[in-house]
């Protein structure tokens, strides 16, 4: 029996107009032919009134939804989106059906039998995904138990947070910004760790705090948060300058009372800071979701940062962003509305695995105990680095390589891979196994 015949007994079976959570919508497919990207149908949600993050889109074109949200008003604001940009009425009437083929659950199939085509609503079919268009990015998998025995692993080496010094892997640009983020921390720099979601920002700034916690030079941490934060208060709650002086003067007295004005929290927050600072100690203040941060807050970091104990600046700030926070700095700096932080701050950009794939996947391995050449061979990896890597249409009709080859996304991709070879039997990964996961 073939591959894809052995494949095609063990796709689930489903109506293709009202498929499962978890199979592959046209939507991506027909979003990726057009060079729609998730940060514009995210922001077309959000002008529509239903707004969802980049990650729920890449929910959305697997058929997972959010819970809270309109479904319907996804659907029209998406195909509104996709209309405007030149999509055919013919793709337009399956956004929403299942991509690929599958049987309806009426109509049995010998172990023989090709899987039918699934009927389409109209006369022709929105183009296949090919590897120069862009990878769907898939929800989070799981080993499974079937999985785990074929492959005799304990546990998932692609899977989890980094708990253990062995299980990180540091390449030429991971070290580059573990440097680059010591050196803000420790000299009073302004920055900004950019990166895609599951790029790996989380795990170096555990590890940054790890290394300032044995550092000699005693730095204190100050991570100001706010639950729901959002740039606006339409979508959630932003903060403001007065919550992060509040998590200042906290962090260094929790006994302290805290002023209600803004001025007197300044103030205080500035005397404290100095009183910190004779004593030898240096201070961070650290913050998540930097790219949903107000514009307002953002200036105000930048006086923050101006605070001084002679020459000195009293607080290193440091951000955590996606790529989005780039782009914003960007057109801050062009129209005036961020020009003084776009042209103080450090962008520390965290860039994709790409030629580290091979040095990351054998950390990974090595840290459970595993041998990546059991797991999957040469060909395996390149072509897990062609899954990940889409060209995009630039001005002028050049073409462009964008490559989405981010821990996050190569752990699920493989999970992915592993399962659908164990449920084959396949002894290990190859080139084939890859392409069809």
């Amino acid at each position: 029996m073939s591959r894809a015949e052995s494949m095609a007994r063990i796709r689930p079976a489903y109506d293709p107009a009202n498929p499962p959570p978890g199979v592959k919508l046209w939507l991506g497919t027909v979003a990726a032919r057009l060079g729609v990207t998730f940060a514009e149908m995210s922001a077309a949600t959000e002008a529509a009134g239903c707004g969802i993050s980049r990650t729920g889109v890449a929910n959305v074109s697997t058929n997972e939804w959010p819970v809270r949200t309109d479904r319907a008003a996804i659907r029209q604001a998406l195909t509104e989106l996709l209309r405007s940009r030149g999509a055919t009425e013919d793709e337009l009437a399956c956004l929403f059906h299942a991509q690929g083929r599958g049987v309806p659950s009426n109509q049995p199939r010998g172990p023989d039998e090709r899987a039918p085509e699934l009927p389409l609503p109209s006369r022709s079919r929105p183009p296949v995904i090919t590897p120069e268009e862009p990878i769907m990015l898939l929800p989070k998998q799981s080993l499974t138990p079937q999985a785990r025995r074929h492959f005799k692993l304990y546990a998932n080496p692609f899977d989890g947070e980094v708990l253990t010094e062995d299980g990180l892997f540091v390449g030429d640009d991971v070290e580059y910004c573990r440097q680059a983020l010591l050196a803000v921390a420790r000299n009073g720099g302004f920055g900004a760790l950019v990166g895609e979601s599951g790029a790996g920002k989380t795990t170096l700034m555990q590890d940054l705090e790890t290394r300032l916690e044995s550092d000699s030079r005693p730095v204190v941490v100050m991570r100001p948060s706010v639950l729901g934060m959002e740039g606006n208060d339409t979508r959630g709650k932003p903060i403001k300058s007065t919550d992060i002086l509040h998590a200042v003067i906290t962090r260094l007295d929790p006994q302290a009372t805290v002023p209600q004005t803004l001025q007197a929290r300044t103030v205080k927050a500035a005397k404290m800071l100095t009183a910190s600072a004779q004593i030898g100690n240096s201070h961070l203040l650290l913050i998540e979701e930097g790219h949903s941060m107000p514009d307002a807050t953002l200036k105000h970091l930048k006086r923050l940062h101006e605070m001084r104990q002679g020459r000195r600046p009293l607080l290193s700030i440091l951000l955590v962003a996606q790529p989005e926070l780039k782009q914003r700095l960007a057109d801050g700096l062009r129209d005036g509305s961020l020009r003084e932080v776009a042209q103080r701050i450090e962008l520390i950009e965290l860039l994709p695995l790409d030629s580290d794939l091979r040095g990351y996947l054998q950390r990974r391995a090595e840290a459970h105990k595993v041998e990546l050449s059991g797991l999957m061979d040469d060909d395996a990896i390149n072509a897990l680095r062609d899954r990940l890597t889409f060209q995009r249409e630039a001005l002028g009709g050049k073409r462009t390589a964008i490559s989405m080859c981010y821990p996050l996304a190569v752990n699920n991709l493989l999970t992915k891979a592993l399962n659908d070879a164990a449920a084959i039997g396949a002894p290990r990964l190859t080139a084939a196994e890859i392409k069809a996961a």
